[in-house]
């Protein structure tokens, strides 16, 4: 496991710890199964602890905040247990002479900031996986389903989503939403631009015409900004909910910075915002569209798309005056 002992426990934890680590084994079993192999791997897990990692390197810079993460989060879990007492005539809290029991307040300000640093360390964690260098760890991590997804989607990494909507800086949340993105991609602005230009657009840094190139990246931004909108949009519809790394109503302390329930935006406020990104994202798409049409002499691929303009098809999603009319001043 990432911790075995109290005396490991104590190295991230900077309170005093009067318990067994047979009464916490359990939750760090739980963070470990629900959390670190699920986001990171059975198998990345499995290469962390199997043998010392040398100092300095990517897995001893992994094992650590993974290990600090468990810590925080699995004391974070277990506190609610450690607060009462289970027998068969039902629950008790200890309070004695010399012990007793936190006051609620003491227990919410503990358990938010064990949240928050637990999370913290899955954050700077996940941002390593970013900038691995070649070795068995980067190997390893480009097996996973979550890396795939990302690289096979025109935004791969939360730097380059909040290029269009801020997600707060949260890769956590980020990842919970490429699948919508996924979706989004795959039904909506691949088919607006057709399967050939779609291909030119992910593949465009390896043209290597500068001029053609730059007219590419333009285009892969605008289909960048489409596909942003579109996903906070969707998941606001999704859900219902003002979306973050909470998940959908009750908050999981095991999912979410946030250790207690808060309470749902309005239905109304939610479907106003839902429907600003919707209009945002229609607006990024016809642009897009626009910019492919201007460029299509540019754009072969363009051309073989069902949106694509030509000058014996003037039905259009997008309003194109016939190009023999001029001004009419009357």
């Amino acid at each position: 496991m990432l911790i075995n002992n109290i005396t490991e426990l104590k190295q991230y934890i900077p309170v005093s710890l009067q318990l067994d680590f047979s009464d916490i084994q359990p939750k760090v079993i739980m963070v470990e199964r629900d959390i670190i192999k699920k986001k990171f791997s059975k198998e990345i897990y499995a290469h962390l602890i199997s043998a010392v990692q040398a100092e300095n390197s990517p897995e001893a810079e992994l094992l650590q905040l993974l290990s600090e993460a468990t810590a925080h989060l699995a004391l974070l879990e277990y506190i609610s247990f450690g607060q009462v007492n289970l027998d068969s005539s039902g629950i008790h809290i200890q309070s004695t002479e010399n012990i007793k029991t936190a006051f609620e307040w003491q227990v919410s300000e503990l358990k938010n900031s064990l949240s928050k640093q637990g999370w913290s360390a899955i954050e700077l964690a996940l941002e390593l996986m970013e900038t691995l260098p070649t070795g068995d760890l980067k190997t390893l991590w480009e097996d996973t389903e979550t890396y795939q997804a990302a690289q096979s989607s025109l935004i791969s990494t939360l730097r380059q989503f909040q290029r269009f909507v801020h997600l707060g800086d949260s890769r956590v949340l980020f990842h919970k939403l490429l699948p919508t993105l996924h979706y989004q991609q795959e039904e909506v602005i691949s088919e607006a631009v057709g399967p050939d230009f779609w291909q030119k657009i992910l593949s465009y840094a390896s043209e290597t015409d500068p001029a053609q190139k730059a007219r590419l990246n333009t285009a892969h931004i605008k289909a960048s900004r489409a596909l942003a909108f579109a996903t906070i949009g969707e998941g606001f519809m999704d859900t219902m909910l003002i979306l973050s790394d909470n998940g959908p109503l009750i908050l999981d302390g095991l999912q979410s910075r946030i250790t207690t329930s808060k309470a749902t935006a309005p239905q109304e406020l939610v479907q106003q915002i839902a429907a600003s990104y919707a209009k945002k994202a229609d607006g990024a798409l016809t642009e897009l569209l626009e910019y492919c049409q201007a460029q299509s002499a540019h754009f072969p691929e363009y051309t073989l798309s069902s949106n694509y303009i030509s000058d014996e098809n003037q039905e259009t999603h997008i309003p194109r005056n016939d190009p023999d009319a001029g001004l009419v001043f009357l």
